[in-house]
């Protein structure tokens, strides 16, 4: 299946990445296709019909599917650089990036590999404790099997976090021009700050035509659904 979708993706490439591509590849989405690289060039046919919010949104539903999607992770930072709002995004301590590109590095089959390889060894680990020389001390078989078992209990805390944060991704894209973040949900609440297309959001909470926001530096408050796109459609 994966092949299939890749070769249609390729074939798409070679005419180009023009609207009739755009809105081909948009057909297998909404046909139910769910695949990164789809995302990703999807993502990239907005981009070229200068629709910046639509692409930051499909680069970001890519990297939710595939955290270690690398040419999406590089458009994503290089439509952020390019946008009004770039100064916005906080700039994280060196150790704290080197976490998340660990983090975003090892994807959920790559999380799962590792889980399978700790089971197996943390298996391993404790038939080599059960079955020790009972007339010679246990504490490096002892000590090997809580290490492994640590660790295997960790990747399997991180596979969770993975999972659950893939199917309940709270961040939207801002597909208007231009908006104010505003103190209430309605037009005449006072203007908290000025946000413009492509901006990142994490939403806290949705209504019927409201949605309450962070914006990327902090900043809480309310947008009209209309403006905003969410990287998990809520119909879903």
């Amino acid at each position: 299946m994966k092949r299939g979708i890749l070769l249609i993706i390729g074939l798409l490439l070679i005419g180009g990445l023009g609207a009739n591509a755009l809105q081909q590849m948009l057909e297998l989405e909404e046909n139910g296709v769910r695949n990164a690289d789809l995302y990703y060039n999807i993502g990239v046919g907005y981009w070229q019909t200068g629709q910046s919010g639509m692409a930051n949104l499909y680069f970001l539903r890519s990297l939710n599917l595939n955290s270690a999607h690398k040419p999406a992770k590089e458009n994503l930072d290089y439509v952020i650089a390019l946008s009004q709002d770039k100064d916005l995004y906080p700039q994280r301590p060196f150790l704290l990036r080197i976490f998340y590109a660990s983090y975003d590095f090892m994807n959920l089959n790559r999380m799962a590999v590792l889980s399978l390889i700790l089971f197996a060894l943390t298996g391993l680990c404790l038939h080599w404790l059960l079955h020790y020389d009972p007339l010679k001390e246990r504490g490096l078989p002892t000590l090997v099997f809580v290490i492994v078992l640590l660790l295997f209990l960790s990747s399997v805390g991180f596979l969770g976090s993975k999972a659950y944060r893939q199917q309940h991704n709270n961040r939207a894209v801002l597909i208007s021009a231009r908006v104010d973040l505003r103190a209430g949900a309605s037009m005449g609440a006072a203007r908290i700050a000025v946000l413009h297309e492509a901006a990142i959001l994490r939403v806290e909470k949705r209504e019927k035509l409201w949605c309450l926001v962070h914006s990327p530096d902090g900043k809480r408050g309310w947008l009209k659904n209309e403006d905003v796109a969410w990287v998990i459609n809520p119909a879903r």
